[in-house]
């Protein structure tokens, strides 16, 4: 599931800054850490007020660019099986969390942060094995 695309979309974003590596499985990581650590942010600044608000809607932004990246380098010509489960996961996550903005309480996106986080986790195993 890793290709060359997600390395070209992810730097080519402005909301994030790319990690310089040319490993895609080491670069696939640090994306998932980056959106792990957006969505943690959303949550901590949900409750919209003077000085969460820039923050709720940066990391927001910073989360459903992600998003759209790891959405638009999935190669559904590998593995179909894989490649749909990958691109509900991340679906239901930009869903839940456009929910989220709007209600001010999160209901769904800490159930999409566990898969997320059990995603890179897979990953950074495969990684490690691969060495």
């Amino acid at each position: 599931m890793i290709n060359g695309k997600i390395a070209s979309l992810y730097k080519n974003t402005d909301t994030i800054q790319a990690p310089q590596t040319d490993d895609p499985r080491a670069l696939l990581i640090k994306i998932f850490d980056e959106l792990l650590n957006s969505i943690k942010a959303f949550h901590k600044n949900i409750v919209p007020n003077p000085d969460s608000f820039r923050r709720k809607s940066s990391s927001f932004s910073k989360a459903l660019t992600i998003l759209y990246t790891l959405q638009g380098s999935i190669d559904f010509e590998k593995d179909l099986g894989v490649a749909k489960s990958l691109f509900q996961i991340y679906e239901y996550t930009r869903v839940a969390l456009i929910e989220e903005f709007k209600s001010c309480k999160i209901t769904k996106s800490d159930k999409a942060l566990t898969a997320l986080a059990e995603i890179r986790d897979s990953w950074k195993r495969m990684e490690q094995s691969a060495r």
